[in-house]
């Protein structure tokens, strides 16, 4: 904080403050103020004026001033107030203002409160302070511990600095909380009116405030007394006073024939496995069987998604490792955690230190020593830092390469490539140089094959140092072959011995474009005409298209007069181009388009579907989602119309069950279009594990008289 205090003392020197028609100007490294009428009011000669939070005001005709790095205070029309001898100091509100400065008794740094007048109004003996009204909220730290207290501008103590936290909750009221996390409500003169039993406590409006206990909230007015039992799930107090009031939402456990197995109140509810059901309420997480029975008998903060099985959830700021089955795999006791199958790399920090550790797949250190940084897993090592130095640790938590290196950049087999006092060499696990260290940049493609880039030049070269193949060609190198460009545009294929093994040749004459190749063959554009040659660049389908599509299931798309059908290898037209719209045969079928509307042809250019649809989805399972006057329904691969057109949303479940909604209200339907779960719920999702569907049934608002 202080060095962000001296930094905008130096920024003062570029760019003026106003405030309260007085400028900042600087003048040979130092500053003063001038008046709104330009005069000056204080010379140049203090470090910064202003505040040392960065801000400039006037404060009851005075504003503070940074001399020989302390801050003081000082008139307008420059008249020191005070001394330079707090470190910080700052508004508090309209008249008085807050400063920190060292304590005559120890080596802390105290804060207090001033008056414009420089006299103490609260005495420099606090950590913290926070005005709220004619009341201030203070804090000292004891042991490892914050406590809070409340006094008035006399220092009076009227609420003793024994709690984990006050706050101003309005009404001349303030919410208290202990070191049990229970909280209680006291008056502005420090008397107590609730006990220490409520969860937390919100603002006071129109004199009433809402409690919170557990997942519940009730209401109570500015004497204590309970006015809503706190049984609701949300209350809400309005601008004029009144008050509505929520019970929790209802969600239904059905089969596919509407009979009801469970029904439980939540907020939201998702299934995540067999016979497990994420319940989250007010912010928190349980999981619970099918028969409602909690796993814990605490709640989650969060539950991340599963991930071949495995999801990190958190407790009290603490993260830790669960199954699918509601098995908890590693406690909740570490500041970062990353699952990097099968291990777990964990963080522990200590005094604003990290502590990495990776953890075997029964969550066991692999090590002792502590990392300040681990990466994944890269099938041999963890690369780990120490220091901005990196090194590796082999599956056993052995440290195998020593924390000695720039950076590791790429692993590779035994091998690896690192970056060492700027340059860049290769070594494998017993740190013993492959390549020597260099200026060009490498890279591993085998076991003992690796790419130089050298100027232009790049070079596939082996460990013993030999050249292997050289070019100055753009090239794209993967781990079995490197594809070089010629300027004719030819793609030579080369394997890691330097021998060219395919050569796809660059057609003859004045090629505009060449596209990647589909079934052996690859699209161009000629003269703006469109055709295919093969590997060996000879014409294979003539250029004679205005637009063309890759080849798919032995049929591509061409153009023709605006209009699109499909060619065989054999460039005859398998399918007469009539439409506006195609794309590639997937599963033995094409969307089509004609006058703006959507159908489904087969490879023969039968119509499966007719085109009259505004848009047609083809599912993965086959069946098609067909989009009629801004309705859903459902069509089968054979082009036969299962569920009209009727709802605005629809979920085939492949197991002849339909979630439909329409108008906002869900149900279920069969593919038959027999009505099992009516059109009644506020929403119905769809349970795989446990082929169950759950339903939702939001609770109303109701009106609460007092």
């Amino acid at each position: 904080m202080k060095c962000v205090f001296c930094l905008f003392g130096l920024l003062l020197s570029t760019f003026f403050s106003a405030a309260n028609g007085f400028s900042v100007f600087e003048e040979n490294g130092k500053v003063g103020l001038r008046n709104d009428q330009g005069k000056v009011v204080i010379p140049a000669r203090y470090e910064a004026l202003g505040w040392s939070d960065g801000n400039f005001s006037v404060v009851n005709a005075v504003t503070g001033y940074k001399l020989n790095g302390k801050w003081g205070i000082t008139t307008v029309d420059n008249h020191t107030v005070t001394k330079p001898e707090f470190e910080d100091i700052f508004p508090a509100d309209a008249t008085l203002i807050f400063a920190r400065k060292k304590s005559i008794t120890s080596l802390r740094i105290v804060t207090g409160c001033l008056n414009a007048s420089g006299k103490e109004i609260i005495p420099f003996e606090y950590d913290g302070i926070a005005l709220s009204g004619f009341r201030a909220i203070v804090f000292t730290k004891v042991g490892n511990q914050y406590r809070y207290g409340l006094i008035d501008l006399e220092n009076k103590t009227l609420i003793p600095q024994q709690y984990s936290s006050i706050h101003s909750i309005g009404s001349l009221r303030y919410a208290v909380q202990n070191f049990d996390n229970k909280v209680a409500l006291f008056t502005e003169n420090g008397k107590q009116v609730t006990g220490f039993t409520i969860d937390s406590l919100s603002l006071f409006k129109k004199d009433y405030a809402v409690i919170y206990q557990g997942t519940q909230q009730g209401m109570i007015d500015r004497q204590g007394q309970i006015k809503l039992e706190p049984s609701y799930r949300l209350i809400n107090i309005s601008d004029d006073g009144s008050v509505t009031a929520r019970q929790s939402d209802d969600w239904l456990f059905l089969d596919g024939q509407n009979k009801l197995h469970q029904k439980l109140q939540a907020d939201s509810i998702e299934a995540i496995g067999k016979n497990l059901l994420k319940v989250s309420t007010a912010g928190l997480i349980q999981l619970e069987d099918y028969a409602l029975k909690p796993f814990f008998a605490s709640n989650f903060s969060s539950l991340g998604k599963f991930v071949r099985g495995k999801a990190l959830f958190s407790k009290d700021k603490k993260l830790g490792v669960i199954n699918q089955s509601g098995k908890v795999l590693i406690e909740a006791r570490y500041d970062n955690l990353v699952i990097d199958h099968p291990y777990y790399i964990t963080n522990t920090r200590q005094e604003g230190k990290d502590n990495w550790i990776v953890l075997d797949s029964l969550g066991k250190p692999l090590h002792t020593k502590p990392y300040g940084r681990i990466l994944p897993f890269t099938g041999q090592l963890f690369p780990v830092v120490v220091r901005n130095y990196w090194g590796a640790i082999n599956a056993s938590g052995k440290e195998v390469v020593a924390c000695t290196y720039d950076s590791i950049l790429q692993q590779l087999h035994d091998n690896m490539v690192v970056k060492f006092h700027g340059q860049y060499g290769i070594i494998n696990q017993r740190e013993e140089w492959k390549v020597t260290p260099r200026t060009s940049k490498l890279r591993l493609i085998s076991a003992d094959r690796f790419v130089e880039r050298a100027g232009k030049n790049t070079y596939l070269k082996s460990f013993d140092g030999n050249v292997i193949y050289f070019s100055a060609n753009p090239m794209v190198i993967n781990d079995q072959h490197i594809i070089e460009q010629l300027p004719s545009g030819t793609l030579w294929e080369i394997d890691l011995n330097g021998i060219i093994v395919n050569r796809q040749v660059q057609p003859d004459g004045a090629i505009e474009k060449i596209y990647p190749e589909s079934e052996g063959l690859r699209a161009i554009k000629k003269n703006g005409q469109f055709g295919f040659v093969d590997a060996q660049g000879r014409l294979r389908v003539a250029n004679r298209y205005d637009g063309i599509q890759p080849f798919s299931e032995t049929l591509a798309a061409i153009k023709i007069r605006g209009k699109w059908g499909f060619i065989g290898h054999d460039d005859r037209i398998a399918i007469q181009p009539v439409y506006e719209e195609v794309t590639p045969f997937k599963n033995g079928f094409s969307l089509v388009k004609q006058k703006g509307l959507q159908g489904v042809i087969d490879k023969t250019g039968a119509l499966i579907l007719p085109v009259r649809y505004e848009q047609v989805t083809i599912l993965p399972h086959g069946n098609m989602l067909i989009r009629q006057e801004k309705l859903l329904g459902l069509a089968d691969a054979k082009g036969r119309v299962l569920i009209n057109p009727k709802y605005n949303s629809l979920q085939d479940l492949n197991n002849n069950y339909v979630i439909v909604e329409r108008d906002g209200q869900y149900g279920v339907i069969t593919l038959q279009g027999i009505s099992t779960i009516p059109l009644m719920y506020d929403h119905i999702g769809y349970d795989p594990y446990n082929n169950f569907f759950i339903a939702l049934k939001k609770a109303e608002w109701k009106g609460i008289k007092l």
